[in-house]
């Protein structure tokens, strides 16, 4: 586990984490989608459709989509490694959502980001988000 950088920089990071779990649990675009840079790229290789997302408009529409598929999730994440250079910053998150879907079909998943994240104007994004699921019931 490792964590470089300045405490400003991993504490902006680690609530950028959170506030987009927060807003996947409140069904909250504008929030969730202000987390991503603007030409970030979303990469959910197990979701058809999802395997390559570029441009944050375009990773919002399809995470709205996405979304009209339940009818609530639960999602937590914790920052597992964190290493920032400057600008620039990479990591691997930890996640676990607890769903029921429109179907009444409940889930859990644990899951994997491995994340690039940039500073832009003084701000964190996400530049880059790579999802892996490591277990699901």
């Amino acid at each position: 586990m490792v964590f470089k950088g300045l405490t400003d920089d991993r504490l902006a990071i680690h609530e950028l984490v959170m506030t987009y779990g927060d807003a996947v649990t409140r069904s909250d675009s504008d929030d969730w989608g202000n987390t991503w840079a603007k030409n970030a790229i979303w990469s959910v290789p197990n979701f058809p459709g999802l395997e390559k997302v570029e441009g944050r408009e375009e990773i919002v529409k399809k995470w709205e989509e996405a979304m009209t598929n339940y009818k609530y999730i639960v999602f937590t994440a914790l920052l597992g490694s964190l290493e920032i250079s400057e600008n620039f910053a990479k990591g691997t998150t930890y996640t676990i959502e607890v769903s029921t879907d429109v179907k009444n079909v409940k889930a859990q998943i644990h899951g994997q980001y491995i994340d690039d994240f940039i500073k832009i104007d003084n701000q964190w994004f996400f530049q880059k988000r790579t999802f892996s699921i490591l277990h699901m019931t």
